[in-house]
């Protein structure tokens, strides 16, 4: 992969994690939980799910699978990006969550 692709990756990382974080963000808030209990929340989820991402791994049927993040474009023929050892998703959980909740 070259580093242009890399930042690429990257930046649909970033993308991806934000949205997780908002979408997490407006489901506590639709359920009237109180802002700080919220954003704490989406921090150690948004966490746990990065180091899902980033170190799981899933048994089954006897082999170990690891998750990992791909992106595919909707265009007429579609590219993939994929990159199993990507950008490390709990490395900014917790800044992006506090980013999150800065704009709000």
């Amino acid at each position: 992969m070259t580093e242009s692709e890399y930042d690429k990756l990257e930046s649909l990382c970033a993308d991806f994690q934000r949205q997780w974080i908002a979408a997490l963000s407006d489901t506590l808030k639709k359920h009237e939980v109180p802002r700080e209990v919220a954003k704490s929340i989406c921090g150690e989820f948004s966490f746990d799910l990065s180091m899902l991402f980033d170190q799981g791994e899933i048994e089954f049927e006897g082999s170990t699978y690891r998750p990992f993040v791909a992106f595919t474009d909707d265009g007429d023929a579609p590219s993939l990006v994929i990159e199993p050892n990507g950008p490390q998703f709990h490395e900014y959980a917790f800044g992006t969550t506090e980013e999150a909740y800065e704009e709000k």
